[in-house]
């Protein structure tokens, strides 16, 4: 806008927009950042985005209300995606608005004891309470040594609180690694431990063959799909399949920003 009385009220005088931060989609193929919001935010709350075949354009202001430069961003915005018309989001993440929590990454659950701007009592709302009764969590220093020992192994438990995924670290496989399949396939070689590492790869892979599927099924299906995979912790701790990069035979990890453009405008 042209007419800013203050930047140091803008805040006040206009009507904010709405930014989202990006921290834990840094590997979604599917998400392309343009614009960081920075007047109370970070650069790393984004403004403008894509994701798929969908626009977030987060100012407030109408065509009318904006600036020369701000009218240009806007329709090279629409312009740019338009050119995304065979990409689709792909991950889900729950909204923060909904009645339930969403699930907590690790990445912010463990600022909880690591950062002193973080108050200890916070970490109720981000650890379930069987999982703070195990350990002194009122303790900071007790609170990193575990954390250092249960990160690998931390998931959403009972209202997408975090708690130890108990049959992952009994089976030793870090369940977030592209490992993960090839060893739980393993594993499921094993007697002892083939119940297991089929409930494991069902939960983590929802797209795969299921937990009744048989080790052929599982190695047939990280065949076809192991280089469209990519896993998301935003959005539910979970492995998803990218459709467009199976589709054109491209690794997911090939096949970003501008390349998951329709052929045709390329």
């Amino acid at each position: 806008m042209d007419n800013i009385r203050s930047y140091a009220s803008v805040n006040r005088d206009y009507r904010a927009g709405w930014c989202t931060y990006y921290y834990e989609f840094a590997d979604v193929p599917e998400v392309e950042f343009f614009s960081g919001g920075i007047n109370s935010k970070t650069p790393k709350a984004s403004a403008l985005w894509r994701q798929g075949n969908l626009l977030y354009f987060g100012f407030e202001q109408s065509p009318r209300e904006l600036n020369e430069t701000g009218r240009a961003m806007l329709v090279n915005a629409i312009v740019y995606i338009s050119r995304f018309t065979e990409d689709r989001p792909i991950d889900v993440t729950p909204s923060v608005f909904a009645g339930e929590p969403i699930p907590r990454t690790r990445r912010r659950a463990k600022r909880v004891f690591f950062s002193d701007d973080y108050k200890l009592e916070w970490a109720t709302g981000y650890y379930t309470p069987a999982t703070l009764a195990s350990f002194n969590w009122r303790d900071r220093a007790v609170a990193k040594a575990w954390y250092e020992k249960a990160d690998v192994w931390l998931h959403p438990g009972p209202g997408n609180l975090l708690e130890v995924d108990e049959e992952a670290r009994g089976l030793g496989i870090p369940f977030n690694e592209p490992a993960f399949f090839p060893r739980a396939i393993s594993a499921m070689k094993d007697g002892g431990k083939s119940i297991i590492a089929a409930s494991v790869m069902a939960r983590y892979a929802p797209q795969g063959p299921g937990e009744k599927a048989t080790v052929a099924q599982w190695q047939q299906w990280w065949k076809n799909h192991s280089p469209y995979l990519f896993y998301s912790e935003m959005a539910g701790y979970r492995w998803y399949v990218d459709p467009l990069a199976k589709k054109r035979g491209i690794p997911t990890k090939d096949l970003r920003g501008l390349a998951r453009a329709d052929v045709s405008t390329r």
